[in-house]
Order: C-alpha cells, then sequence, then structure tokens
C-alpha cells in the first residue's frame, strides 16, 4: 500500500496546522481525563455492586450469581482504559513535540491516536459481532416457541 511509502520531501507543519494540533490535543487531554474519570467511577461501581449482589444473593436464592454485573463493569471499564490512554498519551506528546519542535514525539503521539481509532475500530466489530450473533439466536428461539406453543 501507499501509506508505507515515505515521500522525499518532508511535510510542511504550519502555524495553522500546529493550532489545530495543539487545540486538538487540549481536547483529547480532557476527553482522556473524563475518561479516566469514568473508569474510577466504573470500578466504584462495580466494587460497590458486587457487594451489593452478594449481600442480596444470601437474601434471595434467585438472583444472578453474586459480584456478576459488578464483574462486567469492571471488564468493560479495563477494556476503555486503553482508548483512553492512548487518547491521553497522543495529547501530551502532541503538545511536548508543537513545543519542542521534537519530530520524534510527533510521530510517537499520532501513533498512539492510530492505536486508539484500531482499538476502537476493533472493539466495534466485536459489538456488532456479538450482536448480530445474539438476533441470530434470539430470533430462531422466539419463533420456536411462538411455533410450538410452549407458553414464554
Amino acid at each position: 500500500m501507499e501509506e508505507n511509502q515515505q515521500s522525499e520531501t518532508p511535510i510542511i507543519c504550519n502555524n495553522v496546522i500546529r493550532g489545530y494540533l495543539l487545540e486538538t490535543s487540549k481536547w483529547g487531554k480532557f476527553l482522556a481525563v473524563i475518561g479516566f474519570v469514568g473508569i474510577s467511577l466504573m470500578i466504584l461501581l462495580g466494587i460497590f455492586l458486587m457487594i451489593g449482589m452478594s449481600f442480596l444473593s444470601e437474601l434471595s436464592s434467585k438472583s444472578m450469581p453474586a459480584g456478576f454485573f459488578g464483574l462486567i463493569y469492571i471488564i468493560m471499564a479495563a477494556i476503555y482504559y486503553f482508548p483512553v490512554n492512548y487518547l491521553h498519551k497522543f495529547s501530551v506528546l502532541i503538545k511536548q513535540s508543537l513545543n519542542s519542535n521534537d519530530e520524534l514525539a510527533l510521530t510517537n503521539g499520532f501513533e498512539n491516536l492510530k492505536k486508539m481509532f484500531k482499538f476502537m475500530a476493533i472493539l466495534t466489530i466485536v459489538v456488532l459481532s456479538i450482536y448480530v450473533l445474539i438476533l441470530l439466536i434470539a430470533i430462531p428461539s422466539l419463533l420456536f416457541f411462538q411455533v410450538s406453543g410452549i407458553p414464554r
């Protein structure tokens, strides 16, 4: 592909582009901080749910296994950590590169942005695949229960 070929002429980064990159790094850092706060809240909620569900499961034998929902929240927080961390690294490295004219920091910053987009794209494909799988199981099951006359 052409993306792996390097041009002999360097890309010129004028003041307008620098301004856009600096503003992008500020918004990226803001979103990353909000993301880290959200991850922390998800972990705390997961812990509270695990404790609360274990307490409720002692009261009722019909409830979900203790801590199942809390574990889901903690797993979601762990998955969400990676794109937020990539965004934070992008923001920090872009600002650093603009302040010190460091081409390596600029390259590493864009590498982290690429990693964030790649991670989010793969995660989106996985989630959409799970939705399709659920539909492929749910629709035939629903039709089976309606045709067979088994009460829902």
